[in-house]
């Protein structure tokens, strides 16, 4: 890989943006001067290398490509079929992954889509089964209302913002707090760890349909990085 030839590259980049609008150059020359100064301690931001930044920089950036792979609502996504499929066959090999889903979107988005995903599964594939219908579109509107109210009455679990949380974690100002009832647990005062006997207590008091449970290595508590200890194998044990 020529570096050299890249970063004369994004040097040709950013005089061409310079000359229609200087203020966009000048930030993003600015940013790059932050990264190479400070150090980013935001689990939803990324350093990008040179090759990827171009990437992004191509006529790919054109594109709005509905859809998965080969099933896309719009015609002309060939090409980002076959970038999205390489994308996931380069993560398969990363993480030793069966499958890859590999579309760009944010945390908040993936936090959605499990949540739609459970909500899917767990609300709306009984209730069609219960209604003898294949798909939603063929409920009558009393069935349809019935659904509606049975997703809106679910309940959450997540972790509360001072512990580490998000707000994606059925907070009211994000649409997943919109979504379902929810409460919120934190760690212990005293030791600022989990204490999953006290969240399972909560859990069999409150029976959520979703547990948001941390799955980094290390959760934020206030403003203090504390170790915590896992709860992989504690959240597969039932909690009715």
């Amino acid at each position: 890989m020529d570096l050299n030839a890249l970063s004369s590259a994004y040097k040709t980049l950013l005089a061409t943006i310079e000359q229609v609008e200087p203020r966009i150059a000048n930030a993003t020359r600015q940013e790059l001067t932050d990264q190479r100064a400070s150090l980013k301690l935001i689990a939803s931001e990324n350093y990008a290398s040179l090759p990827v930044l171009a990437t992004m920089g191509t006529w790919l950036s054109d594109k709005y490509a509905e859809g998965t792979v080969g099933h896309r609502f719009y015609a002309g996504c060939q090409n980002v079929d076959t970038v999205e499929a390489v994308a996931a066959e380069h993560a398969r090999e990363l993480f030793g992954a069966e499958y890859a889903y590999v579309q760009p979107h944010s945390g908040i988005d993936a936090n959605l889509t499990a949540y739609w995903a459970i909500l899917a599964h767990k609300i709306e594939s009984p209730a069609l089964a219960e209604f003898g219908a294949k798909g939603v579109a063929e409920l009558s509107e009393q069935d349809w209302e019935t659904l509606r109210r049975r997703f809106g009455e679910q309940r959450l679990l997540g972790m509360s913002l001072d512990a580490g949380g998000h707000l994606t974690h059925g907070f009211r100002p994000n649409v997943s707090g919109k979504m379902f009832h929810q409460r919120a647990y934190g760690t212990d005062p005293e030791t600022q760890l989990l204490d999953y006997e006290a969240l399972r207590a909560q859990a069999k008091e409150f029976k959520p349909l979703v547990i948001f449970l941390p799955t980094t290595k290390r959760q934020i508590t206030g403003f203090v990085d504390q170790p915590y200890k896992p709860g992989i194998e504690v959240s597969r044990q039932p909690v009715a």
